[in-house]
């Protein structure tokens, strides 16, 4: 049995900037307020909804003439209700309305994969937005690769797997974990100059009550196999995806 290893996803688009101002965090709006309706659910389509999720709204500027990042304000932040929903009510503060554009990021309460949103071309201070961003629960994914031995220089065996925040694509960053001899480079695409194998697992953390999607391209002495497949996997357990590469064709 394979190592398990806790591997880091890199989920978030990361809002960093040479200065954060945080003057207008969560300030009182009497008019010509914007008003951002945010729902933070989970599962397959977002279905389910996550009370007592943490929920940051952030303006980001647009980078400087000598590049770097742009100024950064914190709006809003807090907790959503039991139905999974948070309403922020902000004044434009500057140009947030004029360039930029605003980030929802949505944390925890535990056993979730933290996520985000972007939210560009708002350009109206009194908008009334209904929006959502998708909290993924915790699961695990094990990917093996098996029977793996190149012909040709132009063979190769690639799987590139993926899950859907419903505003984006998350595509994984997976670790092998055997053999354990480290001969293998910590990637799912292997090409003609690879060492052959006859079975090569990886594994990662990936989102739960949903689909894990995997798209499979293998090529081998000039003839090219492509597959779209999915597993759904319960939060909290893993799912396991084989391919056999020398059975393909």
């Amino acid at each position: 049995m394979s190592k398990n290893l806790l591997i880091a996803i890199s989920l978030l688009t990361v809002l960093t900037a040479c200065h954060r101002d945080e003057s207008q965090l969560n300030k009182t709006c009497t008019s010509g307020c914007a008003i951002f309706n945010i729902r933070v659910g989970t599962g397959e389509s977002s279905a389910y909804p996550v009370g007592g999720a943490h929920v940051d709204l952030v303006w980001q500027g647009p980078n400087g003439i000598f590049g770097g990042g742009g100024p950064s304000i914190d709006i809003a932040k807090g907790y959503t209700d039991a139905q999974g929903v948070i309403n922020m009510k902000f004044k434009a503060y500057g140009n947030e309305f004029t360039n930029g554009y605003f980030s929802i990021m949505a944390t925890g309460p535990v056993d979730y994969i933290a996520s985000s949103r972007i939210l560009s071309n708002i350009r109206n201070a009194d908008t009334i937005l209904n929006t959502s961003v998708q909290l993924p629960l915790l699961a695990y994914m094990k990917i093996v690769m098996e029977n793996y031995d190149p012909l040709t220089p132009d063979d190769s065996f690639a799987i590139l797997p993926s899950f859907n925040t419903y505003g984006s694509s998350i595509t994984a960053e997976l670790f092998a974990t055997s053999p354990a001899n480290g001969m293998y480079t910590n990637t799912l695409l292997h090409t003609g100059q690879s060492a052959p194998f006859d079975s090569l697992i990886y594994e990662a953390p990936t989102a739960g009550n949903q689909y894990t999607r995997f798209s499979v391209v293998m090529h081998r002495n000039g003839v090219q196999v492509d597959r779209l497949d999915s597993i759904y996997i319960p939060k909290g357990t893993t799912g396991t995806y084989r391919v056999d590469y020398e059975h393909s064709f």
